[in-house]
C-alpha cells in the first residue's frame, strides 16, 4: 500500500528566531487533497552523561512554554551546518549547560518528538569519560546541575517526576544498554 503524501503547493509560512510555520496542501494516496500544517525545526541534540559512579548528570531549568520548571538531560538546538556534525553539537551542548567534557560519545540515534505536525530531529547521545570545568551558558540561559543514579533517573520516568520526552527516550534506551552490558 502507497501511505506517501506528495506536497503540492505551500499556502502560507511564518519565520521565527528558531522555527517556522507552514501550511501545505498535499495530494493523498486516495487522490484527495488535505492540508498539513508544519513546523520546520533545525533539529537539537541531547546527551546522557554517565558518570562512572553510574550517575546521569541532569540539567533543571524554567520552561516558559509550561510555566514549570522542568528536569532534563542537557539538550540543545542545532546550530547553521551542524546537520552534519551532530555528535559536536552535542559536545558543546554538554559543555556549556553542565561544564562537562566526554572522552566517548556514543550514537544513540535520533528521536523524532513530535512526528505529526514538526520536522525536528533531535539526535541523540551518552556520554563517558566525564571530566568537569566551567560552564557556558548562553546570557538568558539559567540552569542548576545535579547527578543522579540511572536506576533513580528510571523511577522518576515512571512516576511522571521526568516529564521531557528526549530525555526519558534516553535514559530508557541508557537503561537498557546497562542491563545489557552494552555500555
Amino acid at each position: 500500500m502507497d501511505l506517501k503524501e506528495t506536497f503540492v503547493e505551500n499556502l502560507e509560512t511564518h519565520k521565527g528566531n528558531i522555527l517556522s510555520f507552514r501550511i501545505d496542501r498535499v495530494l493523498c494516496p486516495n487522490g484527495e487533497m488535505a492540508t498539513r500544517d508544519i513546523i520546520d525545526h533545525h533539529g537539537g541534540v541531547c546527551v546522557a552523561p554517565l558518570t562512572d559512579a553510574g550517575e546521569l548528570i541532569f540539567i533543571r531549568q524554567f520552561r516558559y512554554s509550561y510555566e514549570e520548571v522542568i528536569l532534563e538531560l542537557p539538550a540543545g538546538k542545532l546550530e547553521a551546518g551542524e546537520q552534519a556534525d551532530t555528535e559536536a553539537a552535542g559536545r558543546r551542548e554538554l559543555q556549556e549547560e553542565t561544564g562537562a567534557t566526554a572522552r566517548e560519545m556514543i550514537d544513540l540515534g535520533v528521536f523524532y518528538p513530535t512526528c505529526g505536525y514538526c520536522n525536528e530531529k533531535i539526535y541523540l547521545y551518552a556520554a563517558k569519560g566525564l571530566q568537569f570545568g566551567a560552564q557556558h551558558l548562553d546570557a538568558d540561559e539559567f540552569v542548576e546541575v545535579l547527578k543522579i543514579k540511572l536506576e533513580d533517573a528510571v523511577r522518576m520516568v515512571m512516576d511522571g517526576t521526568i516529564k521531557d520526552g528526549k530525555s526519558i527516550a534516553l535514559i530508557m534506551k541508557i537503561n537498557e544498554l546497562k542491563r545489557e552490558n552494552k555500555i
